[in-house]
């Protein structure tokens, strides 16, 4: 199997939604509400998809100011993708269409925390104001 990578700003929201919703994040994004997650593509100018025979198996989405950072909402690989490398192929593809000038950023969930060290990513602390509406 071929792994494509590519960036991606028009991304649908079907397809965004065949990945999320294979994760753990399945209940930590408003899957259900096609409308807001359409929003929420269309608010991210960093899309980056993994692709194998044209289907979609990863993804990652976040928002940048073109100069100093990137700040990453979504590194995500479908259930039966994980564990062959197409995660860290999505790092290593924002980093590429960033360049060196540029920082990625990302907060991680406990159940990811593992997959971040081993891929690499330096620790920081990170602060959050939760959203008082998810779906």
């Amino acid at each position: 199997m071929s792994i494509v990578y590519a960036q991606e700003q028009a991304l649908s929201v079907a397809d965004y939604c065949a990945v999320l919703a294979s994760t753990y994040m399945r209940d930590k994004r408003p899957l259900a509400n096609p409308e807001r997650v359409g929003r929420i593509l269309a608010g991210s100018n960093m899309i980056v998809t993994a692709r194998a025979d044209g289907a979609i198996v990863g993804l990652a989405r976040g928002m940048s100011d073109g100069e100093w950072v990137c700040y990453l909402a979504d590194l995500a690989v479908h259930a039966d993708h994980q564990r062959q490398g197409i995660g860290t192929g999505l790092l290593r593809q924002v980093k590429a269409i960033l360049g060196p000038g540029m920082g990625v950023v990302l907060i991680a969930y406990p159940e990811a925390e593992t997959y971040y060290r081993k891929a690499g990513l330096g620790e920081m602390a990170g602060f959050y104001i939760e959203r008082e509406i998810r779906n």
